[in-house]
């Protein structure tokens, strides 16, 4: 096995903070020292700086003198030793040729192909014909030894097949290296390009989950782990539990969805990014991993504007590789090769292919037309296709050669217009003016019918290439997108009408049976805290009016009354007093309160036929399922509230009002009133939640999220079942304010008949309806802001999790 011993080098990276300790100022020193060094004596010229043709910009950097002493790093790549001298060539990537080191023989000791070196000697001319210059060394410098024995890399041809045997040593090849200038030097001048004409470079995800090609050609993406001990078969998918990312991921084969969004921010974007395709066919037509150039323009109204970038684009870059020291190399690297091996492309070939970008404008032909020219050309005998044109049947890479041959004439031409049927479905009709001058596409129709049959398109055909660049104008109205994609019989396309109105494919009539736990919980406990944070002054209202005897300072005329009377002599953010226990228990009991009806209404059916059936019943006895469990961990946090709301209430704290119930009235003080609770909670709930459900049909068929509608159906709703449960809520108020009442026939009221009982004695039936109106005005905007709040909740986490599962 080859063992290369490495050699000194260094790189360049950012960092995102200083060194850290003791060591940390001296090494910061030094590397602002090294680097202070690298523009004078640090980073000596590359062998391309002396070895440079005739000058290729306006300012070329100065030739060395005859007789100056220089050093020059690179690798041997041959050695002659003579007995009284030894000739070396050195290289070092930044050019075909080599210098030629000239060195007594005693310095040639240990030197051979492959050798890490640093020689140095004096510039002079050479007195041999196959270079103007040479190095007179007078010191050499081993930096990476190499057996050149067992080195692979010989001078002589290998093949593309053996090299991918050694992809470490393979750049090391002249050829190879020039590679890498070449795609250096394009990546470069295209980067200029879109950054000259105000295009965005952006970064996509290599990792996505949409092939957007639908080929479903793709890598699928999963961590190497050992093998569940349990076999699966083909047949059976992966739980999404076992998946890495939750869902199945894949490498990109294109970044188009990701540059069309980003296009709708900053409107030109590109990207020169890793694609990749599980193709399995060994061709130049077809790889598995490569690099491709996208790019997307917003606000373009005709393809010829799209076409003009890619023109100009493409001379642009082409010109600029043409007076290139890379170009002048790459021609005399083809020349030496097509004289060797007597075949590939020659360098007049690539200069005329170089010649013919950089000429313009390029011929545009339709589709119709170009096979027609194609069809004509066979009945004339000019060409002989294995495969017939036909409109329908698209082109092939013969037809694509021919066209690019006989129409351009040595240049790229744009063929455009393609056939509805055989491009993707997101690509927008033709115009009717490009339509009309494909007139070989069908005769007998108007452009208007022809615009109808093709899509503004385009594909850039290059002689002996062929398809070099494709591009279109996209489908940006939804109906005739989601049109499109039924016809093709895309999956989902068909259930997407319901959702078209509002630009959503995403059906929101509740949320997915398979939605998280945490989610429901998460968005039922905002819910519940936004409610009673912001109506919690009113419900403090509300139980003040419903004290059944109250004191004579805090009997109230009205709500106006009450608000003003308790501001005044309490100040006036005793009107929150015991907040804090409303939140505490408010987040656990509505989360809980909405988690359970969403498992509850799935379970009975009420999920069933999306938004066009209506299921009143299961969603009153969802909801009376939710309550009973809510209200087992809200009501003694409701107990604390409520005592805490009381007039001239002793407690200065939920902790202290908590212990203070518990020690004197027992745990059962804190649960008491839980029966009358759920008495009236359960009708209350199934009443609005069947009220509401019922409403959001009839305002909202779409199923589809609406704020308004979910604000003005939840505040009717919850009006509508708090005045019909208003006797329920006075008989419960009596039994959680008993502990602190002075009337002994109240304080020891035990259970919920009797506290009725008490009620129509003192007050007739008119008291059960005590605090009817603040009921109601605390019940309608506290219903309105926690119906409004679960349902942005929801739509937050079903948009996070469409975007989690199809991001983009």
């Amino acid at each position: 096995m080859n063992r290369l011993l490495p050699i000194r080098r260094s790189a360049l990276r950012s960092h995102s903070s200083s060194p850290r300790g003791p060591a940390a100022t001296p090494y910061a020193n030094a590397l602002s020292l090294r680097r202070s060094r690298c523009a004078s004596t640090f980073c000596p010229p590359n062998i391309a700086a002396l070895l440079r043709p005739a000058p290729l910009s306006s300012s070329p950097p100065p030739a060395p003198s005859d007789g100056q002493q220089l050093t020059v790093h690179g690798f041997v790549r041959t050695v002659r030793k003579q007995k009284r001298i030894a000739f070396a060539a050195v290289g070092d990537g930044s050019t075909l040729q080599t210098v030629q080191a000239v060195l007594p023989p005693h310095l040639a000791e240990g030197l051979s192909t492959g050798v890490a070196v640093a020689i140095t000697g004096k510039w002079a001319p050479s007195l041999g014909k196959e270079q103007a210059h040479e190095l007179q060394v007078d010191h050499v410098r081993v930096m990476g030894e190499n057996d050149a024995a067992a080195y692979p890399m010989q001078k002589k041809y290998q093949t593309p097949e053996f090299l991918r045997t050694l992809p470490h040593l393979r750049s090391r090849l002249p050829f190879n290296s020039l590679i890498l200038r070449l795609r250096s030097l394009v990546t470069a001048q295209v980067t200029s390009y879109f950054a000259k004409h105000d295009f965005v470079q952006c970064h996509p995800p290599i990792i996505t989950s949409s092939d957007c090609e639908g080929a479903g050609e793709v890598f699928t993406v999963a961590p190497d782990v050992p093998s569940p001990p349990t076999p699966r078969t083909s047949d059976q998918p992966k739980p999404s539990e076992d998946l890495f990312f939750g869902s199945p991921k894949y490498l990109t084969v294109s970044s188009q969805l990701h540059l069309e969004a980003l296009a709708q921010s900053v409107n030109k974007v590109w990207t020169l990014s890793p694609t990749f395709r599980a193709e399995k066919s060994d061709t130049a037509r077809h790889l598995s991993e490569f690099y491709m150039l996208e790019a997307e323009l917003a606000f373009v109204e005709d393809v010829n504007q799209v076409m003009d970038v890619v023109e100009d684009m493409l001379r642009s870059v082409t010109s600029e590789l043409q007076s290139s020291r890379v170009g002048h190399e790459l021609l005399e690297a083809r020349a030496q090769a097509h004289e060797q091996e007597g075949g590939g492309v020659s360098p007049s070939t690539l200069a005329l292919r170089w010649q013919g970008l950089i000429a313009g404008p390029w011929p545009r032909i339709t589709y119709g037309n170009a096979v027609q020219h194609l069809k004509d050309a066979v009945a004339q005998g000019k060409a002989v296709f294995e495969f017939a044109p036909g409109h329908e049947d698209g082109l092939q890479t013969e037809h694509e050669r021919y066209l690019a041959e006989s129409v351009g004439q040595g240049k790229p031409i744009f063929v455009t217009d393609y056939p509805r049927n055989i491009k993707p479905f997101y690509m927008a009709p033709s115009s009717s003016s490009d339509a009309s001058s494909g007139g070989h596409l069908a005769t007998d129709m108007q452009p208007e019918a022809q615009a109808a049959s093709t899509v503004a398109c385009f594909d850039l055909l290059v002689p002996e290439i062929c398809e070099l660049v494709g591009g279109s104008m996209r489908e940006h109205r939804l109906p005739e997108l989601l049109k499109a994609m039924k016809e093709r019989g895309l999956q989902g396309a068909a259930e997407a009408d319901d959702a078209a109105a509002d630009g959503s494919l995403q059906c929101y009539e509740a949320l997915p049976p398979n939605f998280s736990l945490s989610a429901n919980m998460l968005a039922g406990a905002f819910a519940g805290i936004a409610e009673h944070s912001v109506m919690y002054p009113v419900d403090l209202l509300k139980t003040r009016m419903q004290i059944v005897n109250p004191s004579p300072s805090a009997m109230y005329s009205g709500i106006s009354n009450a608000m003003v009377t308790i501001s005044r002599a309490e100040g006036f953010w005793s009107l929150w007093r015991g907040l804090s226990s409303v939140v505490m228990g408010a987040g656990p009991a509505h989360a809980v309160y909405f988690a359970s009806y969403e498992a509850t209404k799935h379970a009975l059916g009420g999920n069933e036929g999306g938004s066009e059936e209506h299921h009143p019943f299961a969603a009153a006895a969802s909801g009376a399922a939710a309550t009973i469990s809510s209200d087992a961990l809200m009501n003694p946090f409701d107990v604390i509230k409520q005592r805490m709301q009381l007039h001239g209430s002793i407690y200065k704290s939920v902790p202290q009002c908590a212990q203070q119930v518990f020690r004197t009235e027992g745990i059962a003080a804190f649960y008491v009133s839980y029966p009358t609770t759920l008495c009236m909670t359960v009708p209350f709930t199934a009443l609005q939640f069947m009220a509401y459900e019922s409403m959001s049909k009839v305002m909202n068929p779409t199923g589809r999220y609406d704020p308004y509608t979910h604000c003005f159906a939840g505040g009717i709703a919850g009006g509508f079942a708090a005045g019909l449960t208003t006797p329920l809520d006075v008989i419960k108020t009596l039994l959680q304010t008993r502990g602190n009442a002075t009337d002994v026939e109240l304080r020891n009221v035990s259970g919920l008949v009797q506290a009725a009982k008490i009620i129509h004695q003192r007050e007739g039936w008119r008291g059960y309806f005590r605090g009817l109106k603040p009921r109601i005005i605390t019940t309608m905007p506290s219903t309105a802001i926690c119906w409004s709040a679960y349902e942005m909740a929801k739509a937050f986490f079903i948009r996070r999790s469409t975007n989690a599962a199809t991001a983009i």
